[in-house]
């Protein structure tokens, strides 16, 4: 790996199907289990995602750019549902990263997989980056993901920003600014039409 990557990978339990769980990993399907989620879809014909499905967000900002705005664009680049595989391409002002949610069923009705993350700096302010707290910050991106898939899954309920909020700030690897960051973003995204 070099100096301009990094890899973080995060394991995923969850107590409920996989046949239900990995159709929710879909830009539509996330306004039912992540609270103020806001996306612009750009190809997405069925409403679902599928091999070259492109939409964009800014909700990732915090983690992916350092800043509390900036658009990062998603690209489905492998969608294999029989398989419970899904990759995408995250292309932003900073980075080329890919994503790779593999999903399994774990034979006792649940799911059990991986969150892998690998980001790509694709300039030198992405290169900066990569040395300052960036692999925390994919982390606890990451964590706040399956954290709000399994919370959803399992209950049947989306957990509030309150609940959220704990979650980040009982982060120890994350600066005052980063949650300053994130706090800021929310509010973006609230007041955005995105």
């Amino acid at each position: 790996m070099s100096k301009d990557e990094a890899n973080i990978v995060l394991p995923v339990h969850i107590k409920a199907p996989v046949e239900k769980v990995f159709p929710l990993c879909c830009p539509v399907e996330e306004y039912r289990w992540i609270p103020g989620w806001k996306c612009h879809l750009i190809h997405c014909p069925n409403d679902k995602v599928e091999l070259g499905t492109i939409f964009s967000e800014i909700s990732s900002a915090p983690f992916l750019l350092n800043s509390f705005r900036g658009t990062t664009t998603w690209t489905a680049i492998v969608y294999d549902p029989d398989n419970y595989k899904l990759h995408f391409r995250l292309d932003n002002e900073k980075s080329s990263s890919l994503y790779n949610i593999e999903l399994q069923d774990d034979g006792k009705g649940g799911t059990t997989g991986v969150l892998d993350f690998t980001y790509n700096a694709v300039n030198a302010k992405g290169g900066n980056y990569v040395g300052k707290n960036m692999e925390e910050k994919i982390r606890v991106m990451l964590l706040l993901v399956r954290t709000m898939l399994q919370h959803y899954c399992e209950t049947g309920k989306v957990l509030t920003f309150a609940e959220l909020q704990k979650v980040v700030l009982s982060e120890p690897g994350l600066s005052v600014m980063d949650k300053v960051r994130m706090g800021l973003n929310r509010m973006v995204g609230m007041l955005s039409d995105y």
